[in-house]
């Protein structure tokens, strides 16, 4: 008949006609029948034995107590300012994911706060172990089913434990109980396990199958809840199927926890392999608690294989070499590190339930603070985008004016030519010319100035506006690109603004902002109205006053002679001279006026070609200020309001992160403060 005693952590095989065989972890040791051990209703070390014959007699446990009570108590006030400062980084810090939800944080937190507050660790709480896989082939199902099983489990519980996932339940709970059942409520089922293995550590065991991670990043808000819950935390994953990179990339904040155990389930790899699997999670940002190499199939297939194999001395021999191989056992031995030295259960309960508080305060900030450098970088890259529509601004201004007043057409050499044009025109209208169309001069110079003077220039203001109008499209759309990324459901949604976006939509929309074709020509008609209405104006008032002076002048001249000639006054000649003198003097007046009307007439043209001068310098600058105006009032205002008030969001924002993060480096330094006293009392 087979016998199997089990105490605190040895397990015994006798057999009748075999030596007995005891297994220790990973060690098999061959007994003498008489050191076959009796197995206990529940396994305790000595060591806690006498912690709590310590605490009953009052036997130097009170410092050592006092120490954990003022770290409970500071970590109860960590945990509140957390709590504050959760809602108050919220709508600075934007969220990503489930993870990433500073609701999910402070309803974790406020339970533990709840759990420590009530005083619930001093009735001697259950450790809580979680195991979850990274995918469905991670081999965490077959790894629980190797620890709770054994090859003399009873074959009913060894059913149930083999079956348990069935019903397809969504979280299952293992504890340890004297009789095997198994319930299934409310999509958690509840397994009771008389597996030894539970009752090696300084704790009762509560332990959670949590469906795989990929399934609770979907929304499994109670079974993520479980799992950054937990006391310990057992990440188990298959590096074939998943790369240490993606591993990393998935879950770099639970690998970060000192309390996490990552278990590939892989065959045991060389010493260099492991020192390369941990650089390389190091590399990558992850430095889990324990890294452990195991072979959870092997371990199973080993235990089935003593329960049904009928040459029980060779089957022990392979379970005991399957055993060694698999290192199944050294899970427990990292668990055991992890829940530490069995201390008494007042203070290991208290010490268990702070220390897990305080990792979840640690992934709490280290979640805010990769919000906070999220946000930072987000704010940043927003400036960037504003440096590039500004500089999308300058080189239009900078283009434009040099097209418009600098190019191949431009201003100086387009006045020049028109200036000749006009001077030649002139230079045709001489006296003797205008003399029979004085009527028409005025009429004559204004066709010449509204067809000669100006024209190419004009021609090439349309066509510049036209350039205007596609750089008024091309940051119009650069400024909705800008706006498009930071609308909601965008990352960058903290510095949308409806107002914004409505009041560029109104300047967009208004009259003005439309670029006509006259818009940049209009300096060239007003200077030419004014060249008309004024200067042309005066010089047709010149003109008759030339002519008709001339004619004046002659008609005198006539007049004079013949008054001189046959009037009877004192400046009469005598008969001889008389009439020639007359002839004379009527010559030399009607010459006189006429040298006078063509002096007039040229005089007039000179002012004329002086005040084109002057209208022609007052072009160039009013060329300037309006296309000046124009790029300002039509092409880049939309960008210049965008910009400018962009820029008011993210100065703001970043001032908010930036209290934010002050805050956020105060909670660390505490919670530093407290990891710290926490390891000193652990090490006592």
């Amino acid at each position: 008949m087979l016998v199997r005693a089990v105490r605190c952590g040895w397990a015994t095989i006798s057999w009748p006609g075999l030596p007995t065989a005891a297994c220790l972890h990973d060690r098999w040791i061959v007994l003498s029948p008489s050191r076959v051990r009796r197995p206990h209703h529940k396994c305790r070390s000595v060591s806690q034995l006498s912690s709590k014959n310590d605490a009953s007699t009052g036997h130097a446990a009170s410092p050592n107590l006092n120490n954990i009570c003022t770290n409970h108590t500071r970590t109860l006030a960590l945990l509140r300012k957390t709590i504050d400062f959760l809602p108050r980084a919220s709508p600075v810090i934007a969220n990503q994911g489930q993870l990433n939800s500073f609701a999910f944080w402070c309803e974790l937190l406020e339970s533990t706060s709840a759990e420590l507050s009530s005083g619930q660790t001093s009735a001697s709480p259950k450790a809580r172990i979680n195991v979850c896989g990274i995918g469905e082939s991670s081999g965490a199902k077959e790894m629980v089913t190797a620890l709770l099983d054994d090859p003399f489990s009873d074959p009913v519980y060894s059913d149930i434990l083999r079956n348990r996932w069935e019903s397809r339940p969504n979280v299952i709970m293992v504890e340890h109980g004297p009789s095997p059942t198994f319930e299934n409520h409310s999509e958690v089922g509840k397994l009771n396990s008389p597996s030894t293995w539970l009752l090696q550590y300084p704790y009762d065991i509560q332990l959670f199958e949590l469906p795989t991670f990929d399934s609770m990043s979907e929304g499994n808000i109670k079974a993520m809840k479980l799992l950054w819950n937990s006391d310990i935390l057992i990440l188990v994953c298959d590096p074939l199927l998943v790369p240490i990179v993606a591993l990393a990339a998935r879950t770099r904040r639970l690998l970060n926890r000192p309390n996490t155990i990552l278990a590939f389930t892989s065959s045991t790899p060389s010493e260099y392999r492991r020192s390369q699997v941990t650089k390389e999670l190091s590399d990558l940002g992850c430095e889990p608690g324990r890294i452990l190499f195991l072979d959870p199939m092997q371990a199973l297939r080993a235990t089935t294989s003593l329960q049904t194999d009928s040459n029980f001395s060779l089957a022990v021999e392979r379970y005991q070499n399957a055993s060694l191989s698999s290192h199944i056992s050294s899970l427990g031995v990292a668990i055991g590190e992890l829940l530490g030295e069995r201390e008494s259960t007042d203070a290991s309960s208290s010490s268990l339930r702070t220390q897990t508080a305080l990792t979840q305060i640690q992934s709490a900030l280290d979640d805010s603070g990769e919000g906070v450098a999220c946000a930072a970088e987000r704010v940043s890259q927003v400036f960037a985008g504003l440096a590039k529509l500004r500089s999308q601004i300058e080189g239009v201004r900078d283009r434009v004016e040099k097209e418009v007043l600098g190019g191949p057409n431009d201003v100086e050499s387009a006045l020049a030519q028109g200036a000749n044009r006009m001077k030649a025109m002139l230079g045709s209208l001489s006296f003797w010319n205008i003399v029979w169309m004085v009527d028409e001069i005025e009429a004559m110079v204004s066709a010449a100035v509204r067809l000669e003077w100006c024209k190419e220039l004009e021609d090439e203001l349309i066509l510049q506006t036209g350039r205007l109008s596609c750089a008024q499209d091309h940051l119009w759309r650069s400024t909705s690109d800008l706006l498009s990324t930071l609308a909601p459901p965008s990352p960058y949604s903290s510095l949308h603004s409806p107002l914004l976006h409505n009041q560029l939509q109104q300047v967009a929309s208004a009259p003005s902002y439309a670029l006509t074709s006259a818009i940049l020509t209009v300096p060239v008609h007003d200077r030419r109205a004014q060249l008309t209405k004024y200067s042309t104006s005066r010089l047709h008032q010149e003109a008759q006053k030339a002519v008709v002076g001339a004619f004046v002048g002659f008609l005198g001249g006539a007049g004079v002679s013949w008054w001189l000639a046959i009037g009877s006054h004192i400046l009469s000649f005598g008969p001889g001279a008389e009439i020639a003198s007359a002839v004379g003097v009527g010559a030399i007046i009607a010459v006189s006026s006429l040298r006078w009307a063509v002096g007039k007439w040229e005089r007039a043209k000179r002012r004329w070609m002086q005040d084109l001068e002057r209208v022609s310098d007052g072009t160039k600058r009013d060329l300037k200020t309006s296309l000046h105006r124009t790029i300002d009032q039509n092409v880049v205002i939309v960008a210049e309001t965008a910009c400018k008030r962009l820029e008011e969001l993210a100065v703001k924002g970043q001032e908010e992160i930036g209290a934010v993060d002050a805050e956020l480096q105060a909670l660390r330094l505490e919670l530093s403060s407290c990891t710290i006293s926490s390891s000193r009392k652990r090490l006592r």
